[in-house]
Order: C-alpha cells, then structure tokens, then sequence
C-alpha cells in the first residue's frame, strides 16, 4: 500500500501511540476500555451490539451489507476499492479512509466509508474483509463478513482510531 509519510506511524512520532502518550490506551486512561466503563461494550449496554439492536447488522437491516445494496461493495463500485482508483492506496497516493496498522506498525488494511453509520474494511490488496458501524461519533463496533462482532474502535484523535478485540485487548489503530 501507498502510506504517505505524514500516515505513516513509523515515520510520524505523532501519530504513533508507542510515542505520542495522548493517544496510547497503556498511557492516556480515558482512551482504555479496561478502565473507562464509558468506552467498554460490556459494560456501557448502549455500545454493545448483542444488547442494542439498532447498532447490529442482523437485526438492523440497513447495516447489513448483505441486504442493504448501497453499502455492499460487491453491488456499488462507488465504494469498492478494486473499481475505484482513488479508494485504492495500491494506486493512490493519499486516500480519504484511514489506514490499518498492527502493533507492529504493520499496515494490515484501510477503510472506505459507505454512509455515515457504516465503514468498509479492507485488506491490502482490496478484499473485503469487514463492516464497521458507529454506535456514536466515537465509538464503532467491528463485524466479519459474516455479521459477527469480533471488535470495536475507540477514537483517539484526528484520524487515529484505536482497535480492540472482544476480550478487551488492543490489537491495532488507524491513521
């Protein structure tokens, strides 16, 4: 993938949570799950899709990529990355979603954004792999290709959004 420098946490001190403490769940407090009841799904019922069905793809159909056509990538090129050149940081430059690193600052996808509540998520090379949904401006809760929830993004700042898995621990961030 294309990461512009200014993207690209091993480059830019300040988007990496390893150094800029503001954005680290090990650090800022607020930004951990495992100590901000207001960000954890198992305990804030409003963020958590088993007990909220509005922010659940299977019972929510309009978050369901499968029913709703206008956020299946397979249905409209408008959002599939593989159609789309400036979706697709294989060939652009600088994409409007962000990009998704490992811990090990390792980029593993990006984003395309489908509608204000739903995310796409992408692997490296344009496969499908993911929907994210918002449950608030500051909070998404991931689902696999088969509507399943295997994670939620906290937001952190800017762009930086930081991801979690279901047993609370934090396995990534955007840029």
């Amino acid at each position: 993938m294309n990461i512009p420098s200014s993207r690209n946490p091993s480059i830019a001190s300040s988007i990496n949570p390893f150094i800029a403490s503001s954005i680290s769940p090990r650090i800022a407090s607020s930004l951990n799950p495992r100590v901000a009841s207001s960000i954890n799904p198992f305990v804030a019922s409003s963020l958590n899709p088993r007990t909220a069905s509005s922010i659940n793809p299977r019972t929510a159909s309009s978050l369901n990529y499968r029913i709703s056509s206008s956020i299946n990538p397979q249905i409209s090129s408008s959002i599939n990355p593989a159609i789309s050149p400036s979706l697709n940081p294989n060939i652009a430059s600088n994409i409007e979603g962000l990009y998704i690193f490992d811990l090990q600052l390792r980029a593993i996808g990006f984003t395309v954004t489908a509608n204000n509540d739903v995310t796409l998520i992408f692997g490296p090379t344009c496969q499908f792999e993911g929907v994210l949904v918002a449950a608030n401006k500051d909070f998404r809760n991931e689902f696999d290709l088969n509507n399943e929830w295997v994670g939620f993004w906290v937001h952190a700042s800017d762009n930086t959004w930081l991801r979690f898995d279901l047993s609370v621990n934090w396995i990534g961030f955007t840029t």
